[in-house]
């Protein structure tokens, strides 16, 4: 027997809607058939025959007691005196800086990137090709292919109608990015905001 731990990408997708589910897998299909998909919620027949269907690869993990995302820190409740007064303060790491990992060059069809650094492009992400950056990165050709960034920030210059970008788990809608016009992306309270750099 051999047993080996993988990290793997995974979509985490919370079903309530079987038509907005439909319609979302609808349209973006071909970048969620690069993903392990985590379903959980209502997982009628219908979805589940569309999956099948497209080939993805899915687990319905409604029920499973596995825990998803960062665990939150809870501090037990402490008395409360009047002359009594508690200061907690939570110590943070030093941020590690990374050295840039530059491509002065398109990034071909077929090709696979997979960066701990942050990442700059001087070309486009030709289709087919899948770059994925656990740090800001910035892209200044079209996105033709497939980017996933878990950074900061990401700047790019467009994204084809083939291209699909996944900014910190958000699928970025191509409709509201510009083409050949230099744009920053950062989430801010979980939404997307997408700016033109000046």
């Amino acid at each position: 027997m051999k047993v080996t731990q993988k990290n793997i990408r995974a979509f985490h997708i919370e079903i309530d809607d079987e038509e907005a589910f439909l319609d979302y897998f609808r349209k973006n299909s071909l970048l969620l058939k690069e993903f392990f998909l985590l379903v959980e919620g209502s997982l009628t027949t219908k979805i589940a025959f569309v999956l099948e269907q497209s080939g993805v690869c899915y687990k319905d993990i409604t029920g499973c007691g596995i825990r998803l995302g960062g665990l939150k820190k809870e501090l037990p409740a402490l008395p409360q005196t009047p002359i009594q007064t508690v200061q907690i303060h939570e110590m943070q790491e030093p941020k590690q800086t990374h050295k840039v990992v530059v491509f002065d060059r398109p990034i071909r069809s077929g090709e696979e990137v997979h960066e701990s650094s942050p990442v700059v492009i001087f070309g486009r992400v030709n289709s087919g090709a899948k770059v994925f950056c656990e740090e800001s990165m910035s892209v200044y050709g079209i996105i033709d292919g497939l980017v996933q960034c878990d950074g900061e920030y990401m700047v790019m210059n467009g994204i084809s109608p083939r291209g699909h970008v996944i900014f910190n788990g958000e699928i970025v809608d191509r409709l509201h990015v510009k083409e050949s016009i230099l744009q920053k992306i950062v989430m801010r309270e979980g939404l997307l905001e997408i700016k033109e750099l000046v």
